[in-house]
C-alpha cells in the first residue's frame, strides 16, 4: 500500500464529490475546480494538469477562498515553479497515515454511547461539536457548514457518514468519514476538551473503520498520530510538489 499515493487519491476524490454536490464549479479539458464559500482548503480546490491549472487557479483566486490545488501527472519543475510564483504554498513537510484493514477493527467501548447521524437535527448536534471547539469562528459557520454537510448528503450506504459519541445525552465528541470505492479518509475527528484522553476519539475511529472498505488513509495532527499509531495505522511523507495551497 503506497500511503501516500492513497493519500492523494482521497484528496482528489473528495473534491470530485464536491464538485458534483452542486457548489459552485469549473472545468478545464479534464480537470476541474470546486468552491464551497467556506473558509478551508479542504473544501474548496481543483485538479488538473499543468495546462489546465492557469484558468483553474485564476478561478479560485476570483473566489477569494483558501484552496488545496492538486497536481495530476508526475511533478513537473516548470509547473512547480509557476504555481509558486503564483502564490500558492507546495506541501512538502506534511504526513499521511494508512493502513491494512485485513483485520477487523476492535468494536467502539461501550462505555460511550456512539450514534450515526441519521438526519438534519442530528447533523446540528454532530457538528457543534466542532464549533464549540473554536474550529469555525467565522459568523454563522456552523449554520453554513451544516448546510454544506447537508447538501452533500450523508448517513448508512452514502460515501459521507457522520457520528456522535454521547455522554448521558451530551455531545461529547464527533467524526466523520469518506468511502470512495475500497478506500475509507478518516476526515474530521473532534472530542469536546473536557473529555479528552479517555477513549472517545479511539472509539471513534473504530467505528469508522467498521465498514466494507479494505485500506484507510487520514492526514494526522499531532494528537492524531498517537491515536492512529496506536490503532496500527503507519506514517509516510507527502508526495512532494503533488499539492499545492492557495492562501
Amino acid at each position: 500500500m503506497d500511503i501516500s499515493e492513497v493519500a492523494l487519491r482521497a484528496q482528489v476524490a473528495w473534491l470530485r464529490h464536491l464538485a458534483d454536490g452542486g457548489f459552485d464549479r469549473i472545468s478545464a479539458g479534464d480537470g476541474f475546480a470546486v468552491a464551497t464559500g467556506l473558509d478551508s482548503n479542504s473544501e474548496n480546490g481543483a485538479v488538473g494538469s499543468a495546462r489546465e491549472l492557469p484558468e483553474l487557479v485564476d478561478w479560485l483566486r476570483e473566489r477569494a477562498v483558501p484552496a488545496s490545488v492538486i497536481v495530476t501527472g508526475p511533478p513537473d519543475p516548470a509547473t512547480t515553479t509557476w504555481l509558486i510564483d503564483q502564490g500558492l504554498h507546495p506541501d512538502r513537510t506534511g504526513n499521511n497515515m494508512g493502513r491494512r484493514l485485513d483485520e477487523a477493527p476492535s468494536p467502539p467501548s461501550a462505555e460511550w454511547p456512539i450514534s450515526e447521524v441519521t438526519d438534519v437535527r442530528a447533523l446540528r448536534e454532530n457538528q457543534s461539536v466542532y464549533a464549540e471547539d473554536g474550529w469555525w469562528p467565522e459568523p454563522a459557520g456552523l449554520d453554513r457548514r451544516v448546510e454544506v454537510a447537508a447538501r452533500l448528503g450523508f448517513g448508512p450506504g452514502r460515501p459521507i457518514r457522520h457520528w456522535t459519541a454521547h455522554h448521558e445525552g451530551v455531545p461529547v465528541g464527533a467524526a466523520t468519514s469518506f468511502q470512495f470505492g475500497d478506500t475509507v479518509l478518516l476526515a474530521a475527528c473532534c472530542v469536546a476538551a473536557p473529555w479528552r484522553r479517555r477513549g472517545i476519539g479511539t472509539a471513534l475511529t473504530q467505528r469508522r473503520l467498521a465498514g466494507s472498505a479494505v485500506q484507510a488513509v487520514v492526514f494526522p495532527t499531532q494528537d492524531g498520530y498517537h491515536l492512529h499509531h496506536s490503532l496500527g495505522f503507519e506514517l509516510a511523507p507527502a508526495h512532494p510538489d503533488r499539492c499545492f495551497y492557495l492562501p
